[in-house]
Order: structure tokens, then C-alpha cells, then sequence
């Protein structure tokens, strides 16, 4: 073991771990790279992570190579959650739900949404905005990437749910960051101290670009690329709001032990429509069609990820309940399989909310109707057993792709995609015409409500020729969602893959602030480097995945 974390272990109760097979678990997280770290560290408490911090700031000179990358399940798509230093596992210890009070969740960031969810339920509530992974991916993952979901059309994304955060910056202290009202602020800006320092410093950044920075917001539903300072302080309210620019910002400006976090109702009854098209050239029409009826989550996928679920739908048993009940639902999938005689090209999920059963079938039966001129099979799924098994193949859909196709590698780094639902019709075919110019076969899924797509081109990313076609693919995508005021990660976040476009998406001034929010918040660069900010391509490239066949999500 290298002498400075056999030091790093002297210091703190949790472990340091530098065995060569520990360390290779823990390279790839879902993305298209790899990293190796020197050690995984589990650390104890919140104690520890302090520790921790303070131990990398002062080595930091001696080895300028450490650093910390926080990990809870490891399933970020972007390349956040790996790192070439120190590993934070936060599942081991920072595991607990503290309580539930009334609608505010107590929580540390290595919770299992799936746990989550099974506690909210019987309390009637539920996350607004929790992703498709919620299976296999954490609270923290969802706040450092401000994640977003099937419900993030009502709902939004992480960022308009996250109340407290206890984050250790890198000083090595605990800060508590909630929003604050005008007098909470100047009591802040007052302080002469390392918090005082870092609130003087936000506020002024805001203040001398506050046109500029509102200005820079993504003319979108939803949006996870940069840092998201253009929430934190409103001039009309008063109010100043550290944990937006917390929320999102992929461990890189400091360690989250702590959070409280606002829950919603579930609605009392709801209902789903299914739509099988034959064409994605459909979807130009239908999603301006879909939203006139303000539907409470509009989802999809197409007919690479639905025959994938067919298939190998034996494997949700755990899911989706009993085998009779398993039975059921996989007749209903292959009675749809062979509609027309062949897959549907994309399914369309439309869930409609209401405070009756009644009400929910009058707001389907009236888009039902509206949706006949298309000539498209309609199924109604009025109860969670009927609709279950699209839910698990929509959620499940990157996995899928990722155990299932044994010759391709699903490479997300177009997946994030996202416009205003109005401008779909133009989009669309721009995007479809540049990924056949390229010749990447690709499969679509994602929140149509929320024109947020989920294109994962199938590639054999190994292939030096392959590689190649990721920085045009990239040139000339951009212009086109700037085009139409999108932004290209709705979701997501920027990590290796999208950190080096942050200066071509919000140009070079918004760049400019945002490096300055990292230097405020991390002069020494020990939070996650080569993410968002100081990402660059090369870098990045020079770490693509070695074995397209590993899909290892811890």
C-alpha cells in the first residue's frame, strides 16, 4: 500500500481499501469510460469525511494527483462516478433514513430509492422526480446528477425537491445550506469566517452577472448541465438558495452526508394509454397531440428495447409479483408483439391522474379519441397489474440493452437530449438525419412529454473508428439543440461526457462563471476532477471503455 493512505487509514474509523480486484469494481460506472482508483475508502460518519477532506488539502501539494470522487450505486451515465484517486463508497455507512415528517424525508446519500420508495408508499406519498434506474440508483446519485423521471413533466427535477443539504466543502467542515430569506443572507455575508468567505463570494458572482446568468437558463422543462446558479438567488423573493447549486453539481464542490428531502401525494387513481406506432416519423404529430390533453407523465421507448423486454421478461418476476400474475402480463406483451405482425417501431406510455376512476377513463377515452385520426392500436391499462410490464421494460430499458446485446455496446453520449416539446416536429428529423449520416444504429426511450430523448446509438466502442465519430456526432448536434433554446442534458449532467462542450452550449462568459462557482467552492481541484469545469475530450477519450462487454453497475 502507498504510505499516504496507509496515513489516510490511521486517521479515520471507516476503511481504506487498495486491493488490485477492489479497486477494478469499481472503474466503470454506466457511462462509455473507465477510470482505476488508487483506493476505495468507506468512510464511517460524517466525521470521517471531514477527515478525510482535511487529509487530501494539505497532501494536495505533495501529491497533485489526489483527489475524492464521491460513489454511492454507480449507475451516472456521464462518467461522474468514477475517479483515477480516492473512491468515497457512500452505501456502506451513509445508508439511513432518519424519519419522516409529514411530507419531508430525513436522509443520507447512500439510501436505495427503491427503499424509498417502499416506505413513501405507505405513507400515500412518493419522489416527484425519481429516474428510470430507481431500481438500482441512490438519493445522493439523484441530487448530485438533479435526476429526473417519469414524473418530471408535473414534477421537475431533483433540484425543486431538495430542502436541506449537509455538505462538507473543502475546508474539511460540515456546512448546512437550506434557502434563506433576506436577513438569514446578510447574517451570512457577515460572517468572518471560511462560510462567510464562500457566501460573499456566490453573492457577488451573482450580483455583477445576474442578467447574464438568468439570461443562460435552458428554455427547457429540465436541465442538468453546468452549475444551476441562476436558481439560487431571487431579486423579487429575497430568497438565496445554496442548494440549487449544490443539487446537480456531481460532487465536485463538495461531499453531501446529509440531506432533507420534500416528498409528494400520490395520486388517488390513475390510468394508462398505450399507443403503437409504426413509424418514429409519427411522433412529429403525435406529441403535440399527446400534450394538448396535459397528461401527468408521457413516456416511451422503441422496438429494440420493447422486443429486449419480451424476450427476457421472465426476469422482472421479482417486480412485478406472482408467477400466475407474470404469466398474464407476458401474453399481453407478445399479443402486442405480434400486432400487425411484427413490433410496434415505438410504444407511447400516457398516464393520466385523477381523483376518481371515473375521471381518469373520461381525460383517456377523450385523447383516445383524438388520437383515432393516426390509425394506431390503442390499449387502455386501467390498473397497476396491467400496466406494470411496460413500466419495468421503460425503466429497465439501458440495462436491457446493456446485458442483453452481446456484439454492441450502448454508449450513452447523445442520451440527454432536450427541447422544448413544441419543436419536436423540427428537432427530430435534424437529430435522425445526423445519426444515419453517421451510421449509428441507435435506440430511442425517454420522456416525450418533456421532449427529453434517450438516444443510445449501439456501437462497438472499442473500435478506434468508432471512437471517431463521437466528437462530430457532438459538433454538429449542438448547434441544433441551441437552435431550438435546448439544452443537451436534461437530466444526466455533464461529467467526461459533456463537461468539455459546457463553453460551446452556454459560450464563453457563462463558462467563465461557471469555473469561477468551482474555484469559490474548490481552489485546491480535490472534488471529482476532469468532471463538468475542467473536463476536457482528450482526457476524456483517452479513457473510453477497454471491453464493451463489461456493464458492471455497483
Amino acid at each position: 500500500m502507498n504510505p499516504i493512505y496507509k496515513d489516510l487509514q490511521k486517521i479515520i474509523k471507516g476503511s481504506v481499501d487498495t486491493t488490485e480486484a477492489v479497486r477494478a469494481n469499481y472503474r466503470f460506472d454506466a457511462s462509455i469510460y473507465e477510470l482505476t482508483p488508487q483506493a476505495i475508502v468507506h468512510p464511517h460518519n460524517g466525521r470521517d469525511v471531514e477527515k478525510i477532506v482535511r487529509f487530501v488539502a494539505k497532501n494536495k501539494s505533495d501529491y497533485p494527483s489526489l483527489a475524492i470522487t464521491p460513489r454511492s450505486a454507480g449507475t451516472d451515465m456521464s462518467g461522474a462516478a468514477i475517479g483515477s484517486s480516492l473512491v468515497l463508497d457512500m452505501t456502506t455507512n451513509f445508508s439511513k433514513i432518519h424519519k419522516l415528517n409529514g411530507s419531508l424525508l430525513a436522509l443520507q446519500p447512500g439510501v436505495f430509492v427503491r427503499d424509498i420508495d417502499s416506505l413513501l408508499a405507505q405513507h400515500q406519498l412518493m419522489l416527484g422526480c425519481a429516474p428510470a434506474s430507481r431500481a438500482i440508483c441512490t438519493i445522493g446519485g439523484m441530487v448530485g446528477n438533479n435526476a429526473g423521471g417519469e414524473q418530471s413533466l408535473r414534477y421537475g427535477n431533483t433540484d425543486r425537491w431538495v430542502r436541506v443539504l449537509d455538505v462538507v466543502l473543502s475546508d474539511g467542515n460540515t456546512y448546512r445550506f437550506q434557502p434563506l430569506n433576506r436577513r438569514e443572507l446578510n447574517q451570512k455575508l457577515k460572517l468572518d469566517n471560511f462560510e462567510g468567505d464562500l457566501y460573499r463570494q456566490v453573492y457577488k458572482l451573482i450580483d455583477d452577472n445576474y442578467d447574464t446568468i438568468k439570461n443562460a437558463r435552458p428554455k427547457v422543462n429540465k436541465n442538468s448541465m453546468g452549475y444551476n446558479i441562476w436558481d439560487v438567488w431571487d431579486k423579487q423573493t429575497g430568497i438565496f438558495d445554496m442548494t440549487k447549486l449544490l443539487t446537480g453539481s456531481q460532487g465536485t464542490l463538495g461531499i453531501i452526508t446529509d440531506m432533507i428531502f420534500e416528498t409528494v401525494p400520490k395520486p388517488q387513481h390513475t390510468g394508462l394509454l398505450l399507443a403503437y406506432l409504426t413509424s418514429p416519423k409519427q411522433l412529429d404529430e403525435i406529441i403535440p397531440t399527446v400534450m394538448k390533453h396535459r397528461p401527468a407523465t408521457f413516456e416511451g421507448f422503441d422496438d429494440i428495447t420493447f422486443n429486449l423486454g419480451v424476450k427476457y421478461f421472465s426476469g422482472f418476476r421479482k417486480q412485478l409479483g406472482t408467477r400466475e400474475l407474470l404469466k398474464q402480463q407476458a401474453r399481453l406483451l407478445k399479443s402486442v408483439a405480434k400486432f400487425k405482425g411484427h413490433l410496434p417501431n415505438i410504444v407511447l406510455m400516457i398516464e393520466m391522474e385523477g381523483d376518481s376512476e371515473a375521471e381518469v377513463y373520461h381525460k383517456i377515452a377523450k385523447l383516445a379519441d383524438d388520437l383515432k385520426k393516426y390509425k394506431l392500436r390503442l390499449d387502455i391499462e386501467s390498473d397497476e397489474e396491467g400496466s406494470a410490464p411496460f413500466w419495468q421494460i421503460r425503466r429497465a430499458s439501458l440495462s436491457l440493452l446493456r446485458n442483453k446485446v452481446k456484439d454492441k455496446y450502448a454508449s450513452p453520449f447523445i442520451d440527454d437530449m432536450t427541447v422544448q416539446p413544441r419543436y419536436l416536429p423540427e428537432f427530430l428529423p435534424q437529430v435522425r438525419r445526423i445519426i444515419r449520416k453517421h451510421k449509428l444504429p441507435a435506440t430511442l426511450a425517454g420522456h416525450f412529454g418533456d421532449g427529453n430523448f434517450h438516444i443510445i446509438p449501439l456501437m462497438d466502442i472499442d473500435n478506434p473508428k468508432e471512437q471517431a465519430k463521437l466528437e462530430p456526432v457532438m459538433r454538429e448536434l449542438i448547434p441544433i439543440v441551441l437552435k431550438y433554446k435546448g439544452t443537451m442534458a436534461g437530466e444526466h449532467n455533464d461529467g467526461m461526457i459533456r463537461g468539455p462542450w459546457l463553453p460551446a452550449v452556454f459560450g464563453d462568459e457563462m463558462y467563465a462563471i461557471f469555473k469561477q462557482v468551482k474555484t469559490i467552492f474548490d481552489p485546491q481541484n480535490i472534488f471529482n476532477p476532469h468532471k463538468k469545469t475542467d473536463a476536457s475530450w482528450d482526457y476524456s477519450m483517452e479513457h473510453i471503455r477497454q471491453g464493451s462487454d463489461q456493464a458492471l453497475i455497483k
